[in-house]
């Protein structure tokens, strides 16, 4: 069973299985084979041993026997916890389901060409499928991996990365209400750069704008109410045209877009959620999949503001 007595959740069990198909060094693997070698093709219970694998290497579950030795390509046996899988029957049945899942969103097909059969337990990855494994979405669990990708981000701070790494460590550490305050943290952290070097920007392109924000700040304390009039005066600025009627700022345009479906929403959660009322512990309890699905939201979040950052930095 996995750390805690815990059953992996699905959207940690699916992207188990989208990262095992995905790996491609043989020695990552419990049978020193992958499906990159087969062609991506091969068996659900070849499938299944390297998710296995890649779970207990991750720290996810618990090892209690060894991996069975088997072939490539084989149908495989019945498996029992504690006999031939780690995994328990809740867990093997949301392997299953997620299986299913992935035929169904044709990220795999049932069948494989020539030696193998032409129904499940055999499968293939599909096209699309393909396109899925070099866009798949790294977890927390996976911590090297997911602070990697929030490094790709333009001009990330010290101090945000460091709020972030310790929401990790918290999250990996089932203290989920810790790993949401510490990723509040560091949404707040951002905000705030991202508040003063708007005014940079301002100062230095456009003056008149820059008296507005100026005078539209003043007074406020709440990091809350600053942001507020950040998103006003970033709308005034999207608007800016020269003689001609040209916008100014593409850039700005074409961001604005993603800032309306995800920042707004976002950051309502990071700041309001994380920050306000899980200070106070009666007020809101976190679970991990709650705590899940907003470390995998921030990565999307993270990337978006800082290529608003990266615009304000550069332009200044």
């Amino acid at each position: 069973m996995p750390k805690g007595d815990k059953n992996i959740l699905s959207i940690e069990m699916r992207n188990l299985i989208i990262e095992s198909l995905a790996i491609d060094d043989p020695a990552k693997t419990p049978h020193n084979a992958t499906f990159k070698m087969y062609g991506y093709k091969g068996t659900i219970v070849s499938l299944l041993a390297i998710v296995e694998h890649l779970a207990i290497s991750r720290n996810i579950l618990d090892k209690v026997v060894d991996l069975p030795r088997m072939a490539w390509g084989v149908p495989g046996e019945n498996l029992i916890y504690g006999s031939n899988t780690n995994f328990s029957e809740d867990e093997l049945n949301t392997f299953t389901e997620e299986i299913y899942f992935l035929s169904l969103q044709n990220v795999i097909s049932p069948g494989a060409y020539r030696e193998y059969g032409s129904q499940f337990p055999y499968f293939h990855v599909t096209k699309y499928g393909l396109k899925c494994l070099e866009n798949r979405e790294i977890l927390p669990y996976d911590q090297d991996g997911y602070l990697a990708r929030i490094k790709t981000a333009p001009f990330l701070d010290d101090w945000e990365l460091f709020y972030i790494t310790q929401s990790v460590a918290c999250y990996n550490a089932g203290t989920y209400n810790a790993a949401m305050i510490m990723l509040g943290l560091a949404g707040e952290y951002l905000a705030e750069r991202m508040i003063e070097n708007m005014g940079t920007f301002l100062k230095n392109k456009e003056p008149v704008l820059y008296t507005q924000y100026e005078t539209s700040l003043r007074n406020k304390t709440k990091i809350s109410q600053k942001y507020s009039e950040y998103e006003n005066i970033l709308k005034e600025a999207q608007k800016v045209k020269d003689a001609a009627g040209n916008y100014i700022y593409p850039v700005l345009q074409s961001l604005s877009p993603t800032l309306d479906v995800a920042a707004k929403s976002i950051y309502s959660t990071y700041l309001r959620l994380t920050r306000n009322e899980m200070a106070h512990p009666a007020s809101l309890i976190m679970d991990k999949i709650e705590s899940l699905t907003i470390l995998i939201a921030f990565v999307k979040y993270s990337d978006i503001q800082h290529k608003y950052l990266n615009f304000y930095i550069s332009n200044s």
